[in-house]
Formats: C-alpha cells, structure tokens, sequence
C-alpha cells in the first residue's frame, strides 16, 4: 500500500497552497482594485463596509429628493416676487383711482388693469413646475382655481389641498418646502384675501362710491406683508435645501473616504506583493525541483 506523504512534503504543499492564494488575492486587487470583494476577504470590517454603503444610498436619495425640491422651490419663490411687485401695482393703481381728481372713464380703465391683474395673479397661483402645480398643496395635479368672471368670486373656490410636503435634511431634521395657494391668496381671514382685496378695490372703483374705495384701500398693506412673508418662507426653504446638499456633499465625501479605506486596494502594495509571492513561489518550485526525488518503491509496503 501507499502510505502518506512524509512530513516535510506536506509542509511544502501546505507552504504552496498558502503562496496560491496569497496570488490569487494580489491579482485580485491589481485587476479589480478592491481589496474587499467578498465578506470573507474581511469579516472583521464587513459591518462597518455595509453601514457605510447604506449611508451613501441614504444620502443619495436625500440629494435627489433635495434637487426636486429645489427645482419647485425656486419656481415658487421667483413666482411669489413676481406677485409681490403686481400687488404693489395694484396698491398704486388703487390709490390713484381713489384720489378725487379721477373721472368715471379712468377709474373704469383702472378697474380694467386691476381685473387683468387678478386674472396675472390667479395665474401666478396656477404655476406648474415639471408638471406640478407647485401651490395645488399634496393634489399637484388639480389647478389651484379655475376663473370664470361670470361667477362669485371669478377664481372660484381652492381645488387643491393642504401643503404638508416635508423634506429631510442630512441630518435627519425635517422641514417644510411648500404653502398652498389658498393660504398664499385666498386666505379664510379677510385681511390676507389677496385676489378678495383685489376684487373688493376693483367693484369699489366701478362704482365711483369713494367711501367704498377707501374701505377697499385699507387692509391692503396687511395683504402686501402677507405676501412678502409668503416670500420670505421660500427664501428660508431656499436657504435651507442649499445647506443640506452642502452637508449631503461633505457627508458623501466622509463616507466614500470610509468605504475605500476598507474596500480599495493599494495598487502599489498588490502589484510589489505580486511581485513577491511569484517570486517566492517559483523559488519554492525550484528548490523542491532540485531535491532528491524518492522512487516509487519508497511508497509501497
């Protein structure tokens, strides 16, 4: 019979197999550049690899989240200037045709501006942003208001729904991104009723009762602020989407760095390791080669 391997060939091929798979890892990582390709080239640094990856497609997702906010942020913020500059106009408009030193026929041609104001306005309050009605609240598909000058009032009632849209910060803190039009221009508390005030100062001036245009003129200035504060929430989600893409980048730019400390290679340590194993592998071959050989009569019993 044949009996087993002496020890010191044993100790060879246990030492060959060792070289063979220190090779097959050093060209690896040359061809791949990864140093981790698998869970069980690093099992002590797999957890930490697998919670730095799901960091990275968290933020990823906050940051393509963050972009569509900004998109329709910036739509809405440049709208809402424009309707802060058209209301202004129809606050001079207004005083003018109130002044006393109007006729019949210019005060009906500034009712005629102001109704095509309401109509910019109501517009403005209809504005789409990748097909979205970006002031139509979570139903983005419904147009805010329809107008029709035949019915009371000509805007019609509000046809979306609240605004209860959140964004995540990288940081885990969230916060609002939108208003809805009816609270923007068609608020329940008469003071803030934009297009209201602006019908209400338009019916005043056709019907010349100066009283009425008076009435009409004052809550206008609480309407104007309440616009500006409409603005001035987008400028604050504005700021805030631009300081959570800063951090998601700076955040992203951490993480990567974790990753490929313990993912990627170092080429240069691979390629000398290379280097080395086959060197030392065929070094081993050479000597083994170059030893006495044992006939096949030293095997058998």
């Amino acid at each position: 019979m044949i009996r087993s391997l002496d020890a010191a060939t044993n100790r060879f091929l246990d030492h060959l197999r060792g070289l063979n798979s220190r090779l097959e890892r050093a060209q690896r990582e040359v061809a791949g550049g990864k140093r981790v390709a698998a869970p069980s080239d690093a099992p002590d640094r797999v957890v930490s690899l697998l919670g730095a990856k799901a960091d990275l497609a968290r933020l990823d997702q906050i940051q393509a989240n963050l972009g569509r906010f900004k998109t329709e942020v910036d739509g809405a913020e440049g709208v809402l200037q424009q309707a802060v500059k058209l209301f202004d106009r129809v606050r001079t408009l207004g005083m003018t045709g109130a002044s006393g030193i109007q006729t019949e026929t210019t005060r009906r041609g500034i009712a005629d501006e102001i109704q095509s104001l309401i109509e910019r306005m109501t517009g403005i309050a209809n504005t789409q942003v990748d097909g979205r009605y970006i002031f139509a609240g979570n139903a983005d598909q419904t147009a805010p208001f329809l107008m029709d000058w035949s019915a009371t009032p000509p805007w019609g009632p509000y046809r979306g729904a609240a605004a209860t849209r959140e964004a995540i910060h990288p940081t885990g803190v969230t916060f609002r991104v939108s208003l809805d039009a009816e609270w923007i221009f068609a608020n329940p508390d008469p003071h803030l009723n934009v297009l209201a005030g602006m019908e209400t100062l338009r019916q005043a001036l056709l019907s010349g009762d100066e009283q009425a245009m008076q009435s009409a003129l004052a809550p206008l200035a609480d309407m104007a602020a309440h616009l500006n504060a409409a603005l001035m929430f987008y400028g604050n989600v504005q700021t805030q989407i631009a300081d959570g893409l800063d951090t998601a980048s700076a955040m992203r730019l951490r993480l990567q760095a974790q990753v490929a400390s313990i993912e990627d290679a170092d080429l240069t340590e691979s390629i000398v390791e290379l280097q080395q194993v086959r060197f030392t592998q065929e070094a081993a071959l050479q000597v083994r080669a170059a030893s006495p050989r044992r006939s096949l009569f030293d095997y058998l019993a």
